[in-house]
């Protein structure tokens, strides 16, 4: 059945390069999906078999992706914390420190060298997303951590989430410098703006350095997937009304160039719009 599926999909891909003049490497079967709208409705999610959530979620939503067969991904950063979590009062009460993020307003970067927030993470946090129906998590924010040379911490708390959550899948975004270090603790490794920045392609330089980083892990745990996520700048997107959303054929011709890398490094391949409200249709 799945053979079947993605041959529609190709013949589809064909016949639109056909009457649009796009390049058929621009329609491919879809891997996985982040998307941190929480009103985005689940069936928008049926192309994909795995998924990337906001923590803040609805519980009713992940148990209708579950009962597809989805694995659920919820997000959770392990350096910062924005005002609306419903944790954010117990970072204030535990006397964690805290400093204002200055490029995201509403939020604060956490001293992860404190017991009490690891503790408040692994005892209180992780539960809770378990509770409310992932089977997954995404863990955010580890570059951040290495910026404030604070990895030792990172990889000390990955390690304590996988020791007290055996059962759920680990996808870790970047923290790539120090990959080797927890790659044994987590299942994927999000390859995040590593092949495009901007809208144009990067220079194979930096797409080498990533995927070196990457294969480094892979020697520790050769069982580690990576994944990568590329954006479409939102400037560039038009919504249309009737269409859904639209991409000129420029931006299409690098959506299946984007898509083409990441196939050719092994990568499960998302390419979305850079504020990823929304889940993309192109």
């Amino acid at each position: 059945m799945r053979f079947i599926f993605h041959f529609v999909l190709l013949a589809l891909a064909s016949l639109f390069a056909n009457e649009t003049g796009v390049a058929q490497e621009t329609i491919q079967p879809k891997s996985f999906v982040i998307c941190y709208n929480p009103g985005v409705p689940s069936k928008d999610f049926a192309p994909y078999a795995m998924v990337v959530v906001d923590y803040a979620y609805p519980s009713d939503a992940v148990a209708e992706l579950r009962r597809q067969g989805k694995s659920v991904f919820g997000y959770l950063s392990i350096a910062k914390v924005h005002e609306e979590r419903p944790f954010a009062s117990d970072v204030k009460s535990l006397g964690i420190e805290q400093r204002r993020d200055a490029k995201f307003s509403g939020t604060v970067r956490v001293n992860a060298a404190d017991p009490k927030w690891s503790q408040l993470l692994v005892q209180v946090v992780v539960p809770r997303m378990k509770s409310l129906g992932f089977n997954g998590i995404f863990l955010d924010d580890l570059d951040d951590l290495k910026e404030r040379k604070l990895e030792r911490h990172g990889v000390t708390l990955i390690r304590e989430i996988r020791r007290m959550n055996p059962d759920m899948k680990i996808m870790a975004n970047r923290g790539l410098e120090y990959l080797a270090d927890f790659a044994s603790q987590v299942d994927f490794v999000l390859l995040e703006s590593c092949f495009v920045l901007e809208g144009k392609l990067r220079k194979p330089a930096d797409s080498a350095w990533a995927m070196g980083l990457l294969r480094g892990g892979m020697g520790v745990n050769p069982k580690l997937q990576g994944v990568a996520i590329d954006y479409i700048q939102n400037r560039a997107f038009r919504s249309n009304a009737n269409k859904g959303q639209s991409l000129s054929p420029d931006q299409l011709r690098l959506v299946g160039r984007i898509r083409k890398l990441h196939a050719k490094h092994g990568l499960l391949s998302c390419v979305s719009t850079d504020d990823l409200q929304r889940v993309p249709d192109f």
